[in-house]
Parts: C-alpha cells; structure tokens; sequence
C-alpha cells in the first residue's frame, strides 16, 4: 500500500472501528459493583495510556448513564493512522466478571462481540468480513484474552481486524483493532492488546 494512501484510508479504518462504540461503551463514571470490590469506572478508564505500543489515545466515550452496564470506549489510533482501535471497558451488569477466559461469562461475551462485529459488516454495503483462526494471546504474569484474527474488505481496501475479549479488574474488557494487509510498515498489533491489558488491570 503507498503511504499516500494513508490518510483516505485511515478515514475509512476510523468509520470501520466507530461501529465498535455501538456497542458496550459509556455515558458517564460509574463505581461499579460493592465499595472495595473494584476500582470505579472512572478509575479504571483512567488506567488506560495516552500511549502505548506506539498507538494514541483518542476519544472516550461514556455511555454508562443513559444505558448502565455499557461502561466506556477509548478509541486510539496507530501511527499514520495505519490502524486504529476501540477499547472497551464494561460489565453488562455482572457483579464481578471473572478472569478465566474459559468461564461462561467470557465466552458468552466473546460470543457477543463476534456477533456484534459480523452484523456491523453485514449493514454496511461497503464491508465484508470473514471468521479467522482463534487463538488465546498471552499476557504475561496476567489471565490471557480470548482472540479472533478475522479478514475482509472496507471499501476497496483489504483490511485485518483482531479482536480480544477478557477481563480487566472485574469488568470486561474488549479491544478491536483494524488494520489495512498491505502496509509499508506492517503493525504487530499484539504489543497493544497485551499493554492494553496490562494497563486496565492495573
């Protein structure tokens, strides 16, 4: 890919990823849980850089008011907008999520953000995405995070979406990431999941 093309096409990984804030995502600090229990939401927004992995920190999004248990969405951007990425922080409710990645409430909610990804594609003319190969990322000294690698087209660009699903100090913990296949400079996006996860957990 020339990096002329960076700029269009980072405007259209920035619509790809803003899909991502449809979902579990915030309207506002709450604390979350019992006194002691876990940080806050504010807290634990907190904790997430203003960068890492050479990725920056953009927006945050609080939707935990108008719709509890949503929580926030930071969104970051890698350089030359080469990728770009949604992380998400959230409990759906649950008193406290669990950090095995092999429980119910992990899997149901991988489940959910695969699903939530795919119909995102499927409402948008201009996308198409495919399943890839499952995997668990490591995360050193730290429970891992359920992952799918998974391919398609925005546009007329070939682009590679990873998204992660784990815990983080009791809550959910969500990271996607889109990036175009061909690059000048291919980004390794597993630096940033695993600092993400690093940094929410505290």
């Amino acid at each position: 890919m020339r990096r002329r093309a960076f700029p269009v096409l980072g405007a259209l990984l920035a619509g790809l990823v803003a899909g991502c804030a449809e979902g579990p995502d915030g309207a506002g600090p709450s604390t979350g849980g019992r006194p002691g229990d876990r940080p806050s939401l504010e807290q634990a927004a907190s904790r997430l850089p203003q960068s890492i992995a050479d990725f920056t920190r953009g927006d945050t999004l609080w939707h935990e008011r108008e719709r509890p248990g949503y929580g926030v969405a930071v969104d970051y951007a890698g350089p030359a907008r080469s990728a770009v990425s949604t992380v998400s922080l959230y409990d759906r409710g649950e008193p406290r999520v669990p950090s095995d990645i092999t429980s119910a409430a992990i899997q149901r909610e991988f489940a959910l953000a695969l699903q939530d990804v795919l119909a995102m594609a499927d409402r948008r003319t201009s996308q198409a995405i495919t399943e890839g190969e499952r995997s668990v990322l490591a995360v050193p000294n730290q429970a891992p995070l359920q992952c799918i690698d998974m391919r398609g087209t925005y546009g007329r660009a070939e682009v590679r979406t990873l998204l992660c699903v784990g815990e983080a100090a009791g809550r959910f913990l969500k990271v996607q990431v889109t990036t175009p296949v061909r690059q000048v400079r291919p980004v390794d996006l597993r630096p940033f999941v695993v600092g993400i996860a690093q940094s929410a957990r505290g």
